[in-house]
């Protein structure tokens, strides 16, 4: 589990999933001003695991098996 959660987030940033939802925690931007805080652009590349991210922290469980799917997957479909 602390391995997903030191997991990067997306490769736009330098931020972890843990980090992401500290940010995400501590905001109440709604989602695409708070993803460039996680990101620091506005690129596409991430949403999916950060939308994910985003409303799982909005409803107070974070499934990070199911985020760590979604960046692999992210990450794949960018490298092919």
């Amino acid at each position: 589990m602390e391995d997903l959660k030191n997991k990067r987030i997306c490769e736009c940033g330098e931020k972890t999933i843990e980090e992401a939802i500290e940010i995400f925690k501590g905001t109440d931007l709604p989602y695409k001003k708070a993803k460039k805080l996680v990101t620091g652009c506005s690129k596409t590349c991430c949403r999916k695991p950060l939308m994910a991210l985003y409303n799982m922290v909005d409803f107070g469980f974070v499934d990070y098996e199911e985020i760590s799917f979604l960046i692999d997957a992210m990450n794949d479909r960018l490298k092919g």
